[in-house]
């Protein structure tokens, strides 16, 4: 008897110690937009527990200080990071790996100008400052799309994150704000602020994967299992974003703003298709931006830069 029931309690142990849950660092740009919160509604949810992961969360203000905590081995994983600055340190040896996409198109992201001040379109900012997060970041690269296809002669100008930029905007030193809904929804609701442009109002951006979630390469060697284990619980959470009405609530929530709105900024902002990890498009075209922005030194082809896409789990495998 003796014999056991310490043979049971032994396994006990060995089973309590098999469901300890693993670290990982994570880098989310843009605290409380919808899309890079699907971890921390995950994590509320319970979803990253039931795989056993816990996740210490650093949030940045997105472009390459996201990508330099990823590269540098601070974090171990970033979401919703600019698929442009990825790819570039990728082919330059940073030891980094796409895991999956995190937005093709951008919905949630525009620009704006205090009301009043006369600009009401891209067109109306021509010599005038117009703001995008940090150089290399999604709202860096739409926004200089935006600007080429429309022929606007503006000065982009970086300004860091969305609370940051709103200010400069509302005191007049940046002529244009940039940022990501749910941030500014309900200032242009209260009419403080007017739209002057979406990023998906460009054709090109529409149909490009311009946000990945990535892993820094030593991490991925040493805990592929927990990597896995992540991408399941991300997309679960993903998923559940976009079916229980308490995602909304978690939304309002984390940006101070009334349910209503958050219910808003999901309808007319987001669709689901958008953040569809494994839709993944538009290479090509992120490269030859690379290279017309100087990332690159030279022009390169999508089979090029394969070696940066290691997607390590998909739903059903």
């Amino acid at each position: 008897m003796h014999k056991a029931l310490a043979l049971s309690v032994m396994v006990l142990l060995a089973t309590t110690a098999g469901l300890e849950a693993e670290t990982l660092k994570l880098a989310v740009p843009q605290k409380g937009a919808w899309d890079t919160s699907f971890c921390s509604y995950g994590v509320r949810q319970g979803f990253f527990k039931d795989e056993g992961i816990d996740l210490a969360i650093t949030y940045t203000e997105g472009g390459a200080t996201t990508e330099t905590a990823v590269v540098s081995g601070s974090v171990d994983l970033a979401v919703a990071t600019g698929t442009l600055g990825i790819l570039s340190a990728y082919v330059k040896g940073a030891p980094v790996r796409i895991i999956s996409a995190e937005s093709t198109g951008s919905a949630d992201l525009y620009w704006y100008a205090k009301a009043g001040s006369g600009i009401k379109s891209l067109k109306d900012l021509k010599g005038k400052t117009i703001a995008f997060s940090a150089p290399g970041s999604s709202s860096n690269l739409s926004l200089l799309t935006l600007l080429k296809e429309q022929g606007v002669a503006a000065k982009p100008t970086p300004a860091g994150g969305m609370p940051a930029t709103f200010t400069q905007v509302m005191s007049g030193q940046l002529d244009a704000g940039w940022a990501a809904a749910p941030f500014g929804v309900k200032d242009i609701q209260d009419g403080k602020i007017v739209v002057v442009a979406r990023a998906n109002d460009s054709p090109s951006v529409r149909t490009e994967t311009i946000r990945v979630n990535v892993v820094n390469l030593n991490t991925l060697k040493q805990k592929r299992d927990a990597i896995v284990r992540f991408m399941k619980a991300y997309y679960k959470s993903y998923q559940w974003a976009y079916s229980d009405p308490k995602a909304m609530d978690y939304l309002a929530e984390d940006n101070n703003i009334p349910h209503a709105i958050a219910e808003t900024t999901v309808k007319q902002f987001m669709t689901k298709q958008a953040n569809d990890p494994y839709h993944i498009s538009g290479i090509q075209r992120v490269l030859d931006e690379a290279y017309a922005a100087k990332r690159l030194a030279k022009p390169m082809k999508e089979d090029e830069v394969k070696g940066a896409f290691d997607i390590v789990w998909k739903p059903g495998s």
